[in-house]
């Protein structure tokens, strides 16, 4: 510290003697307690003339450049650790954002990555920020993919976004438009096609079952051609020959989502509450389904296939009464009438030997009569049937497989499908089986910048074979005549029922069934916020 006074008075020389103009003098404590002496001189450059002519003040340079190639300005002092602010060098950057129709992107999010730093596009999709030097640009807009672009010093950045559609959780299908999901005041359920996927289901419908809340699918059949009803807001009626389904639209189109390929399904949007109506009108008072199928994509050709073989079992199936306690209650009904029992003693022991595994020669619950006729299988028929067991298999195999292709470029796009089922049935007598192929094609196209155009088209086969008396109204009487006591084979193997032998015996029938449909779609683009859609189906 005692040095100290001579090094200012030799600084004061040369300031005197040089021609500069002090800017500031600090004191700054570093780390070790050490300060360091700093000065800024706000003109670099000195008159040569008046410097070459003055040795006190080229002296005091020299002394004092001495001392700081010595010593660095710096001497020992107590105190308190202070930070010293870095200012980096700021650019301004300014550029455009547009769609891929050259339409500017109004509101478009353009912030600094790492910062809070941002600002968003004007109407003409305009804007300027300054940046960090080095600094990188994350540019994002709903329904677009984000983007980063690095910031060059004095280029002005021309940006396109692309679409994004991969944002189906973000984005909901309602009705003439999209919006974003976290802004909808209407009951909207969504499905997805990574849901709809990891089913093993037949049909569109049944993969909707458990998927989207307050969405009720019912099947009062097991018949392999018998679609699913669909109710969204309950069961009502408007009149006479009314229903309460919702409307179904398969890509703008009314449409059955029976037919299309659960594996084709991009997403599925239900419209739930009363508001569709305003949209749909009189069409859609119990809730509307917008069904959107997936389309190609750009880049190369991309062949997805996969298949599902999985096996079916009946359940929640009716039990019947064992044929002993039938015959009790049945003659207990007969003696409530006054009439004698239908049922003797002799008859219904036999019942109980059978049941028990007493009978080891291959009876079957029916004794012949004579040589070319068998007893009264109603009243002396001893087995212990279960007609709903011996109706129906344990186990059925179905099969289906699926492949589709996919591919485009940024102008023109494709997408095809091929998908076939192979559904067993449960009938245990007859046959009873359900094939389905189905194929669809679809192209997107840019026509020009404010021109879309769309195709699609959908081939559906059902090949439905099943018995001929396997009517709706075949389990009216199933159950009320076939008593247990009644075998279902003689001892010859051949049937001996009624029901089963209507099933075997009575004929086949097939029925095929092909529904193709045709859609178009022009999609213009007048101005950013206005849309028209023009769609034909055949």
């Amino acid at each position: 510290m005692n040095n100290l006074p001579f090094y200012l008075i030799c600084l004061s020389l040369l300031f005197q003697q040089v021609n500069l103009t002090f800017a500031s003098l600090s004191f700054q404590k570093s780390n070790a307690g050490i300060i360091n002496l700093i000065f800024i001189l706000k003109r670099k450059t000195m008159k040569s003339d008046s410097f070459r002519n003055n040795r006190k003040a080229l002296a005091a340079l020299l002394l004092c450049s001495s001392f700081i190639t010595g010593c660095p300005l710096a001497v020992m002092a107590e105190g308190n650790e202070t930070n010293l602010e870095v200012v980096q060098q700021q650019i301004k950057v300014s550029g455009v954002v547009k769609d891929a129709m050259g339409e500017p992107v109004i509101g478009a999010s353009i912030q600094e990555k790492g910062t809070s730093n941002g600002i968003i596009t004007d109407i003409n999709g305009n804007f300027s920020l300054s940046v960090n030097q080095g600094a990188t640009l994350v540019i994002s807009y709903i329904g677009f993919k984000t983007q980063e672009i690095p910031v060059v010093a004095g280029k002005i950045l021309d940006v396109t976004l692309k679409e994004d559609t991969e944002m189906l959780e973000e984005v909901v299908v309602v009705g003439f438009g999209t919006q974003k999901k976290v802004n909808l005041t209407g009951s909207v359920g969504i499905a997805t096609a990574k849901e709809i996927e990891s089913r093993p289901v037949t049909s569109a419908t049944q993969a909707l079952q458990g998927l989207v809340p307050g969405l009720k699918i019912t099947t009062s059949s097991g018949q392999l051609e018998k679609d699913m009803s669909i109710s969204v807001r309950g069961t009502g009626t408007i009149g006479s020959g009314s229903n309460s389904s919702p409307l179904i639209l398969i890509d703008g189109m009314v449409g059955d989502i029976n037919t299309v390929n659960p594996q084709d399904i991009e997403n599925i949007s239900v419209l739930k509450d009363a508001a569709a109506s305003s949209i749909y009108g009189s069409r859609a008072p119990f809730g509307v389904i917008l069904v959107t199928t997936k389309r190609g994509k750009e880049g190369k050709v991309s062949v997805n296939y996969n298949n599902s073989f999985r096996v079916s079992s009946p359940i929640n199936m009716p039990k019947s009464m064992d044929s002993y306690s039938f015959a009790v209650m049945m003659n207990y009904a007969d003696a409530n009438q006054g009439v004698k029992g239908a049922y003797s003693d002799e008859t219904m022991q036999k019942m109980i030997d059978f049941q028990n595994g007493k009978f080891t020669n291959g009876e079957v619950g029916l004794d012949a009569k004579s040589e070319t006729a068998w007893q009264d299988r109603w009243t002396q028929g001893y087995a212990n049937t279960d007609i709903w067991d011996a109706m129906y298999k344990d186990h059925v195999f179905s099969q289906e497989h699926n492949i589709s292709v996919t591919g485009g470029s940024e102008k023109m796009s494709y997408y095809a499908s091929f998908n076939y089922l192979d559904q067993g049935g449960l009938l245990n007598f007859g046959k009873e089986n359900l094939q389905r192929f189905n194929t669809t094609a679809k192209i997107n196209g840019t026509l020009t910048k404010w021109l879309k155009f769309n195709y699609s088209t959908r081939f559906t086969r059902n090949d439905i074979c099943r018995p001929t008396s396997f009517t709706d109204s075949y389990y009216d009487g199933l159950g009320r005549s076939n008593w247990p006591n009644m075998p279902i084979y003689d001892q010859n193997g051949h049937i001996n029922h009624d029901n089963p032998r209507a099933l075997a015996e009575g004929g086949q029938r097939t029925q095929q069934t092909d529904r193709h449909y045709h859609q178009a779609a022009f999609y213009h683009r007048a101005c950013q916020e206005l849309d028209y859609k023009y769609r034909v189906q055949l």
